[in-house]
């Protein structure tokens, strides 16, 4: 049975059209804590806020009560609200899970929040999405599509054995890599493409082109 989790963090959504969009389609909507009144902007009632409730506004929290949300006050200081959020998301068997507003001006929030990937235990699909960018942690391999040219970075969180890419403007083949090694700015030759490996971890951003 399918069930798409959505977590909303506290990051910025410039374009809310398109992250509406986006929430079409899941079953469960959890709010990394400040991410709850981005929620409230946007008309959304979140099934879950999790986090310390530092960040959200206490009015915010007050109108999701009283709309049914169920909101989980955790005071862990060890780990942030996404991983929170995450570690919940997990908890409800999820096969996708897409994480909005995790980017923003911060860039040590931003960068914690893109290397919480690594956190999820589970091999579920989990993606970090804004209206301009895609990424997402791999582990083995990844079939994907997006529009000629398209901008696609690779970037290793870990040593990589046998590389490979196909329908990219830039191919690789079998080519063993060691952290620190970037592939950045390939690009979409058609509409799909495959990147494989077999050995470690590392990312795949995809930067949509602007129309």
């Amino acid at each position: 049975m399918k069930n798409k989790i959505a977590i909303i963090a506290n990051g910025t959504i410039n374009d809310t059209k398109f992250h509406k969009k986006l929430l079409d389609d899941v079953d469960i909507i959890l709010c990394a804590d400040g991410g709850a009144n981005t929620a409230k902007k946007m008309d959304i009632i979140p099934d879950y806020i999790i986090g310390d409730l530092d960040s959200a506004d206490s009015s915010v929290i007050d109108f999701f009560k009283k709309n049914k949300t169920k909101i989980i006050h955790d005071n862990n200081q060890n780990k942030t609200d996404l991983e929170l959020a995450l570690a919940l998301a997990e908890n409800l068997n999820p096969n996708d899970i897409i994480i909005l507003g995790a980017i923003g001006d911060r860039i040590d929030h931003t960068l914690a929040n893109i290397l919480c990937l690594t956190k999820i235990k589970s091999n579920v699909k989990a993606q970090i999405i804004d209206n301009k960018n895609t990424i997402e942690l791999i582990r083995d391999s990844i079939d994907f599509k997006g529009d000629k040219n398209d901008v696609v970075s690779v970037i290793p969180l870990e040593d990589i054995s046998n590389l490979n890419y196909t329908g990219l403007k830039w191919n690789v083949k079998n080519l063993d890599t060691k952290l620190g090694w970037f592939g950045i700015s390939n690009r979409f030759v058609n509409n799909k493409a495959n990147i494989s490996f077999l050995k470690g971890k590392l990312l795949v951003i995809k930067v949509r082109e602007e129309k």
